[in-house]
């Protein structure tokens, strides 16, 4: 007597479940994951910057046969600011891991908003990279998991100005006042300027007031004028007495792609230069010095995509999962201040 139907029925379920889960271990593959993303500069021209980046893909076992292909996307943001968007399709990745390297650019144009930003934010900029991944096998694309860099990077440019040493200031042999203090803040940045508010705590030691006819100024990056012009009107130093000296002067935001250029060609390396002058009225003539104890030089560097050795200190968290928070980055600034005196 041969199987009933009952035992058929049971056979043709157990076949079907069999086949199911084949498929299942079959199709059910892993999702590539994003291993590791690593950006440097390319080429530098007057009008735009190059972004190169190199993103390593792990593969899972059933996509290491065969031919694969990736299809990248990435876009670089500077405080939110979208400076750099790009994407290639169709990269052949193959073996356990693959690197798929892509380059953009950014528009010069678009560093004088970085800056406002970066001014604006207690000069402090958060770099976001946020590539995206897929990898197309059998007509079947599998995303990968996302990888998510970010990096801090701080300066402090006004530094050397925010101290209360205490100098004299002399002309022709002779002391004419002593500076208590000095301090300096940015004011409100726009995409035209970006005010530096800088003073000056004087006492004037002598019997006689001290005419100053005008302050001027002229600030410099990497030896590019970026600012020139008048930072105070006509003041007097009354005798014998301490008063606060005003002197503001500006950088021309929109003047900044030019000295952007410098700075990205010389390793993200930059030397802030700010001089100040009087016209002083003493002894019936007028005469133009320096304002030494306003005036400083600032050498400072930035890592915006963490691809040079700047000494500055770096911490990186472990990879995580899709869908839950990115790996981040966060490092901090070399800055080299160097007053003049």
């Amino acid at each position: 007597m041969g199987p009933s139907r009952r035992t058929w029925t049971v056979i043709l379920v157990a076949i079907v479940l069999l086949v199911a889960a084949a498929g299942y271990g079959l199709f059910a593959v892993d999702r590539p994951q994003v291993e590791s993303v690593d950006n440097e500069w390319g080429t530098v021209t007057d009008e735009r910057t190059e972004v190169e980046t190199t993103v390593t893909v792990d593969n899972p076992r059933l996509l290491r046969v065969g031919d694969a292909a990736a299809d990248i996307s990435y876009t670089v943001r500077l405080n939110g600011i979208d400076v750099a968007t790009g994407s290639e399709e169709g990269l052949t990745v193959t073996g356990r891991e693959s690197e798929v390297s892509v380059s953009t650019w950014i528009d010069n144009d678009e560093i004088p908003d970085w800056w406002t930003s970066h001014v604006a934010n207690d000069e402090t900029t958060t770099v976001r990279i946020d590539p995206e991944v897929a990898v197309d096998y059998a007509g079947v694309q599998y995303p990968a998991d996302r990888l998510t860099r970010t990096r801090t990077v701080q300066t402090d440019l006004l530094e050397p100005l925010r101290t209360d040493e205490r100098r004299e200031f002399r002309a022709s042999g002779q002391t004419l006042f002593v500076v208590e203090a000095t301090d300096a803040r940015w004011g409100n940045a726009t995409e035209n300027r970006t005010p530096i508010d800088a003073s000056a705590t004087v006492t004037n030691p002598t019997a006689l007031p001290i005419p100053i006819a005008e302050i001027g100024y002229t600030v410099r990056l990497n030896g590019i004028v970026v600012g020139q012009g008048v930072a105070g009107e006509q003041v007097v130093l009354s005798p014998d007495s301490t008063q606060t000296l005003e002197a503001g002067a500006a950088i021309d935001t929109d003047d900044l792609d030019e000295w952007w250029v410098t700075h990205v060609r010389n390793d993200e390396t930059s030397n802030l230069s700010v001089e100040f002058n009087a016209t002083l009225e003493y002894g019936g003539t007028e005469r133009e010095v320096p304002l030494d104890f306003l005036s400083y030089e600032q050498s400072f560097q930035t890592d915006l995509l963490g691809s040079a050795e700047t000494g500055a200190t770096a911490t990186e968290s472990g990879r995580e999962p899709a869908q839950t928070a990115p790996q981040s980055e966060n490092s901090s600034v070399a800055v080299r201040a160097e007053p003049r005196r």
